[in-house]
C-alpha cells in the first residue's frame, strides 16, 4: 500500500484501499460477520458465493478458508489490487473480478448458492435506480433457492440525528493506530459522507475523504427484492440478530431467498 499521508484530501472513501483497511478493526468485524454468513448460507455448496462489493477481499478469503468457493466482485481496481496481493492469498484461492453492480450477472453468470453485500456497499451504488438494479443483478446471479444477504446502515434512524456522526473507529496497521470518524449529511436525494482519519507520525496527521450514498431503507429493499423475485425471510438490526427497529437500530440486515 502507499503512504496514507500522500494525496490527502483527495480520497474517495469508497474506492481507496489505503483508507479502507486503515479504518476497520478486521478481527472484530470478521468475528461479527462470519458466524452470521455461515448460518445464512449453510454448509459450502457447489454453486459458491459472490462477495458483491468485496473491497480488499477480507470476508471472501475468510470464507474460502472455511471451505466455500467465493468470487469477489468490486468496481475499484485499487481495492482488487490489494485483494489479489500474493501475501493475502487464501486456500483455496479466491477469484477477484472487476465489475460494477450493474454488470454482475453479465460478468459472473448465474447459479450461485449465495450473494452477500456488506459494509453498506449497496448504498454506495449512488441512486435509487442503481440500488434497485444492483438487487436485481444479485438475484439473477442466484440459483433458485439461493440466498441473498445485505447489510446497510439504518438510514431511517440516522436522519433524526443532527449532526449525524459515526465513530470513532480504531484500527492498528503496521503497529500504528488510526482513528476514523464519519459525518453523514442528508440531502433530498442522497447522503454526503465525510470521513476523517487521524494518526500520529511526527505530530498528528489527517486524511479526509468524501463520498455519496443512497439512503436505502427497508420498505424500498422489500420492493426491490419482490421485483427481483427474492423473498426477505429475516430482518435484523445488528449481527447479534436482534429484531430490527426502524427508530433505534444501528444497522439493517436482511436475509432473503430467490423463489
Amino acid at each position: 500500500m502507499t503512504d496514507p499521508s500522500q494525496n490527502a484530501n483527495q480520497t474517495n472513501v469508497f474506492r481507496s484501499a489505503d483508507w479502507y483497511d486503515r479504518s476497520i478493526n478486521w478481527s472484530a468485524r470478521l468475528g461479527r460477520e462470519l458466524p452470521v454468513l455461515m448460518d445464512v448460507f449453510g454448509p459450502p455448496g457447489r454453486g459458491g458465493l459472490v462477495d458483491a462489493g468485496c473491497g480488499t477481499g477480507r470476508q471472501a478469503r475468510a470464507l474460502s478458508e472455511r471451505g466455500y468457493r467465493v468470487v469477489g466482485a468490486d468496481a475499484s481496481e485499487d481495492m482488487l489490487a490489494v485483494a489479489r496481493c500474493p501475501a493475502h492469498s487464501a486456500s483455496p484461492p479466491v477469484e477477484f473480478v472487476l465489475t460494477p453492480f450493474a454488470a454482475m450477472y453479465e460478468t459472473l453468470g448465474g447459479g450461485f448458492d449465495g450473494v452477500y453485500c456488506l459494509g453498506n456497499s449497496l448504498a454506495a451504488a449512488g441512486t435509487r435506480d442503481e440500488v434497485g438494479e444492483a438487487v436485481a443483478q444479485f438475484a439473477r446471479c442466484l440459483r433458485p433457492g439461493g440466498r441473498l444477504f445485505i447489510q446497510v446502515l439504518n438510514f431511517a434512524a440516522m436522519r433524526l440525528e443532527s449532526p449525524c456522526v459515526r465513530g470513532p473507529r480504531v484500527s492498528v496497521v503496521d503497529e500504528r493506530e488510526y482513528v476514523s470518524v464519519r459525518q453523514y449529511h442528508f440531502l433530498e436525494s442522497h447522503v454526503e459522507v465525510t470521513n476523517v482519519t487521524l494518526w500520529q507520525d511526527h505530530g498528528w496527521q489527517k486524511r479526509i475523504g468524501g463520498g455519496r450514498l443512497y439512503p436505502v431503507e427497508l420498505d424500498e429493499l422489500r420492493t426491490f427484492c419482490e421485483e427481483a423475485g427474492v423473498h426477505i425471510d429475516q430482518t435484523w438490526g445488528n449481527y447479534s440478530r436482534e429484531t430490527f427497529d426502524r427508530g433505534s437500530s444501528m444497522d439493517l440486515l436482511i436475509a432473503a431467498t430467490r423463489a
